[in-house]
């Protein structure tokens, strides 16, 4: 397993709460109703109030179908990085079998 020491659990939550906050912002701009958003995205009301309290438990799903709703969905992928190793670490090259069968480049 694969340890960061920038990753915590008070991290996580920020993260969460942000984008929350952001998704609560984007319905109110467009005046719209939580009761109306979780309706057309086919979750209950307290599904996606979760969404806006930045619960980490709602299924990715419904962030998509949310992203969606709100004119989004294509920045998805954007959350991760194309090229994700870090600077000044080598670069890896592996199968999708097993870690142990990676070499350095």
């Amino acid at each position: 397993m694969v340890q960061d020491d920038h990753l915590s659990p008070a991290t996580e939550r920020d993260a969460l709460r942000a984008l929350g906050e952001r998704l609560r912002d984007c319905r109110l701009r467009r005046n719209v109703k939580q009761r109306e958003v979780a309706k057309a995205i086919g979750v209950s009301l307290p599904t996606y109030r979760k969404l806006e309290q930045g619960d980490g438990t709602v299924p990715t799903r419904h962030l998509a179908r949310v992203l969606t709703f709100f004119g989004g969905i294509e920045r998805l992928a954007d959350v991760v990085p194309a090229e994700t190793e870090r600077l000044g670490q080598p670069r890896l090259a592996c199968g999708r079998r097993r870690a142990r069968s990676c070499r350095e480049r």
